[in-house]
């Protein structure tokens, strides 16, 4: 026994000393092992715990607790709640008391028949245009209707700043039936309001864009009608600024006024206009260039607004017949409805139907001249009715042998159709300024023209719109 022990501990001794002379001789071997079987514990142990047992998690537990909410109380007072419709519409020519309401949303056949006789309610017919409001419940009853009735002095105050009567039609429906109305008379302020707008498509684009409202841009289109052609003269870059009055109540513009001053700028030429209303003279009253000259032409260039000209005076392939004929007139492309007015004063000799050319007015003037107007929807005026410059006659249409909307324009000169686009060279200018009235043209026109030099052409820096000092 003694010599197993003593013989294991001299290979002990001998394996102790190899390795100490391994480790003496060979350090990085021996510590690259050690981190190996380290590393290898490491994954043996990572391995463990990725795969080892998962502990059980507790069953999950769901409480239901029933609420009982009872919304039939709310929901049979929604359901009893009055509800009320705010409608609005406009006066249309042809309109009886029962038409207007029943574009306003009244059906109650009892209030319907009581409104009919209402005297209010009937002189409010006679003012085609004018916008109605009203309050209707859920059961088609009128509840209140009110509308702002014309009622300005027929020609203008002289000063701008001057305060002009209009009415007020109030109708309203009482607990016990029937109605109350009254008609009473308001006073609306005469204010000034100027803007300045660029062309980039057409005169009506920019003055939307700038808040010109649609009545002062057909002024504009009457105003220089003699002297520009906005449906082919008018070109991207062009611009114009205008100062026109309005009346106002409160808040609420009741009507707006003539145009004070403006100018437009087509191809680097400038047309200025400015309003003359003389005391004592109401003879010269009427549009002056600044200069004083006047601006009144015998006859304007195109009987609409705005237009679109698509088949010229001359020889054509007709779109009817699909052969060679020749257009005495020329056709303007319109939407139905557009307002139609006579180039000037004249006598309405005929109102009615013609073969081809559907509806259609013929209006003689002085001097041996007369002009057509036809593919109408709508007549305006009665034969022999005497007709202004710039007087509605009809509405545009699409009658008679016709491929879409729009209207056909003749002029003749002693009977014989000429090329409507030559009108310019038959329209002499009017009379100028009288000398006596030159010191109180300068001085009466001197603010309007003003107002215009204070606006940027550009419009991006215009102030469309704005009020401007009374005075």
């Amino acid at each position: 026994m003694s010599s197993f022990w003593i013989q294991t501990s001299s290979r002990l001794r001998q394996v102790l000393a190899r390795v100490r002379e391994s480790v003496e001789t060979h350090p990085g071997r021996v510590a690259a092992g050690v981190g190996g079987v380290l590393l290898l514990s490491s994954v043996s142990a990572f391995a463990l715990v990725e795969y080892g047992p998962q502990p059980q998690l507790p069953a999950p537990s769901l409480v239901q607790q029933p609420v009982a909410i009872d919304l039939s109380s709310q929901v049979q007072a929604l359901e009893s709640a009055p509800r009320t419709l705010y409608s609005t519409a406009y006066v249309e020519a042809s309109d009886s008391a029962a038409s207007l309401l029943r574009r306003l949303q009244v059906t109650d056949p009892s209030q319907l028949r009581v409104l009919a006789r209402d005297r209010h309610l009937q002189e409010l017919l006679l003012h085609r245009g004018t916008m109605v409001s009203a309050e209707v419940d859920s059961l088609g009853t009128l509840q209140s209707l009110t509308a702002a009735l014309p009622g300005l002095a027929p020609r203008e105050p002289h000063v701008a700043g001057d305060a002009v009567a209009w009415r007020e039609l109030s109708i309203r429906a009482r607990e016990g039936g029937g109605f109350d109305d009254q008609l009473l008379t308001q006073q609306a302020q005469a204010q000034t309001r100027v803007a300045s707008a660029m062309v980039h498509s057409s005169l009506f684009g920019a003055a939307d864009a700038a808040g010109v409202p649609d009545q002062v841009a057909s002024q504009l289109v009457g105003l220089f009608g003699g002297e520009v052609d906005f449906r082919k003269d008018l070109r991207p870059g062009d611009h114009f600024t205008v100062a026109w009055r309005v009346y106002t109540a409160g808040n609420r513009v009741v009507r707006v006024g003539r145009i004070l001053a403006a100018q437009v700028s087509v191809d680097g030429h400038e047309h200025g206009a400015v309003w003359f209303d003389p005391s004592g003279h109401a003879q010269a009253a009427a549009y002056y260039a600044p200069d004083g000259s006047s601006l009144t032409r015998a006859f304007l260039l195109s009987p609409l607004p705005y237009d679109r000209l698509t088949s010229g005076y001359g020889w054509r392939i007709s779109p009817i017949f699909h052969k060679p004929e020749f257009h005495k007139g020329i056709d303007l492309a319109i939407p139905v409805g557009t307002p139609v007015r006579t180039i000037a004063d004249g006598r309405v000799v005929y109102a009615g139907w013609g073969t081809g050319y559907g509806k259609y007015v013929k209006v003689e003037h002085p001097g041996g001249f007369a002009t057509l107007y036809s593919h109408l929807s709508r007549f305006e005026v009665h034969v022999g009715e005497p007709v202004k410059q710039g007087e509605v006659v009809a509405l545009s249409g699409n009658t008679g042998w016709s491929t879409g909307p729009h209207l056909y324009f003749q002029f003749f000169v002693h009977g014989k159709p000429e090329n409507p686009l030559d009108i310019a060279h038959y329209t002499p200018k009017g009379t100028h300024l009288p000398e006596g009235l030159r010191s109180q043209f300068l001085a009466s026109t001197a603010p309007s023209t003003r107002l215009l030099a204070l606006l940027p052409q550009d419009a991006d820096l215009a102030q469309a719109g704005r009020s401007a000092p009374r005075g």
